[in-house]
């Protein structure tokens, strides 16, 4: 009998471990918990029971100084209204853009391989008829990277896209807060 072990027998009921219980109870009580959140779709109607799409076609930008700014202008246009003008204006988003460019992987000959273009994008957003005092305001941060080429066209070209990108990352975000207040505020 030397090299052969004795068969265990293993038993048909699964073993419910302590920690499978307690992961079980956890997750319940969180859905009992979150169910009684006040939670709202995002692209849902609004307070006043419109849809929040609508809403957006009435926030009106008006023309920001600068490309880069004009490109924030245009995206969020197009993001709000679909490229068109707004629908009755009832909400004025103004912007300030301002725009630096700085080095980054400092060689040691003091050249710049590459360098960060940073975005800072201030907004408010008023109703109409109420220019005084904003309804929200704040400020939306972007950063993209650009490298520096032997060719000034090809850096020219580079920090153009850099700029794009920057402008757009900026633009998503103003989209997301200003749907995130209109959806619960108008």
């Amino acid at each position: 009998m030397m090299g052969k072990h004795p068969q265990t027998h293993l038993s048909k009921t699964p073993k419910i471990s302590f920690k499978a219980v307690s992961v079980a109870i956890m997750l319940s009580c969180a859905g009992a918990l979150l169910s009684g959140c006040a939670f709202k779709p995002l692209y849902g109607t609004t307070t006043t029971n419109a849809q929040l799409q609508e809403t957006l076609k009435t926030v009106s930008i008006p023309e920001v100084p600068g490309r880069v700014g004009q490109v924030v202008r245009n995206e969020l246009i197009f993001r709000f209204t679909g490229g068109g003008y707004a629908d009755a204006p009832q909400y004025i988003l103004s912007l300030a853009v301002k725009e630096s460019v700085k080095s980054q992987f400092v060689r040691r000959d003091g050249d710049s391989e590459g360098q960060f273009l940073e975005l800072n994008t201030s907004f408010k957003l008023y109703r109409v008829g109420d220019d005084k005092l904003p309804i929200l305001e704040g400020t939306s941060f972007a950063k993209a990277a650009f490298n520096d080429n032997t060719s000034i066209y090809s850096n020219v070209r580079s920090r153009r896209d850099a700029e794009d990108r920057a402008a757009k990352t900026t633009a998503e975000d103003l989209q997301g807060r200003i749907s995130a207040f209109l959806s619960g505020n108008s």
